[in-house]
């Protein structure tokens, strides 16, 4: 028997609130960064991926998969950061063809400079609404989802490692 395609009114009214809040605090996010540091969200997750990884370096191809991007989009900003000597570009010693991103001291600077306006931004949008037992339900519920979008897994072990068992390092904070 075919599932039935259609949702509940109750289903309906947490899709799109889950819809506005998703794609509506990003907006915010963006539009925040944009102003404060005069980057976007995406090239400041960039930079806060390179800088969380060993090295401040990693594989353009894995770090397009973190950004759930594609790795055309993802060489376009990269090259943006590159002009203003925010990242590093080179290849990999153990395979030529692979092409590496590294954080230079300058995007580190620029990284570390919009963290606390963004940090801020974060909670005030999303955390201060929420209190200790909605953190957990929603912890709980994001769970379930995840798998959804992650079915390999590949991004879970990155929220886990950057959960609450890690010391956060001043560039978290």
């Amino acid at each position: 028997m075919a599932a039935d395609p259609t949702l509940s009114a109750a289903q309906r009214t947490a899709w799109i609130r889950f819809a506005i809040v998703a794609h509506g605090i990003p907006a915010e996010l963006n539009s925040r960064l944009l102003a404060d540091a005069g980057i976007s969200q995406f090239e400041y997750l960039v930079l806060n991926h390179l800088n969380l990884s060993e090295g401040r370096a990693m594989p353009m191809t894995r770090l397009a998969v973190l950004m759930a991007s594609s790795l055309s989009r993802l060489s376009h900003v990269v090259s943006r950061l590159e002009s203003d000597g925010r990242v590093a570009r080179s290849r990999s010693a153990d395979d030529g063809r692979v092409a590496i991103a590294t954080l230079t001291d300058r995007g580190l600077e620029l990284f570390q400079a919009a963290a606390p306006g963004y940090v801020a931004s974060v909670h005030e949008l999303f955390f201060a609404r929420l209190d200790a037992a909605d953190l957990a339900d929603l912890d709980r519920v994001m769970a379930k989802v995840l798998p959804g979008v992650d079915a390999g897994g590949i991004l879970a072990p990155l929220a886990r490692d950057r959960g609450a068992s890690r010391a956060p390092r001043p560039a978290d904070r």
